[in-house]
């Protein structure tokens, strides 16, 4: 640790204590180690929700969801989106079918939410134009013609109808009356 220290006292619970001083037994560090790591990592992710901590550990934790270097799934869109056959996009729709059917039983009120929630699929960021209205921005132009395919099959699956539109590296969707 750079630079000097400066003593601090801070007030804690019963209960707050007893957690420190098991972390202090159980990592073999001090309690100012402890203290000094925890105000650091709080900094570090203060702007992460509790709503998206529990939503990736949903994800990971069934283990029907993998993290993938952007790189790899560039690579292996540059090889579907040049060979794939009629066989494997039509997979792509059944599974979208198969999804909607998991997505369903979770309540989204509207596109817009059920857009948010795939977003922490970090296939891409949703950028809101409106209440019926999303863009979705891609990570690379490599995704377009899985996602429009995919999300084509599952809003459809789930009675939304839309129509998209495709950009460079965007996505529209707009919810139809």
């Amino acid at each position: 640790m750079a630079g000097k220290l400066r003593r601090l006292s801070v007030a804690m619970d019963e209960e707050t204590n007893k957690i420190l001083e098991e972390l202090v037994h159980k990592e073999n560090r001090t309690a100012s180690e402890i203290i000094r790591h925890a105000i650091n990592q709080y900094y570090h992710f203060r702007d992460i929700s509790p709503e998206s901590i529990k939503i990736y550990s949903e994800l990971l934790y069934g283990r029907e969801y993998i993290i993938l270097d952007i790189e790899l799934w560039i690579a292996m869109l540059d090889e579907l989106n040049e060979k794939a056959s009629d066989r494997f996009w039509e997979n792509v729709r059944r599974l979208a079918e198969a999804h909607s059917w998991q997505i369903r039983n979770k309540g989204f009120k509207d596109l817009v939410e059920l857009m948010r929630y795939l977003e922490y699929e970090n296939l891409f960021r949703v950028k809101l134009n409106g209440d019926k209205n999303v863009t979705l921005v891609l990570s690379s132009r490599n995704e377009q013609k899985f996602l429009k395919i995919y999300l084509e099959s599952l809003l459809d699956n789930l009675g939304y109808r839309v129509k998209i539109i495709e950009g460079l590296r965007k996505i529209m969707i707009t919810e139809e009356d």
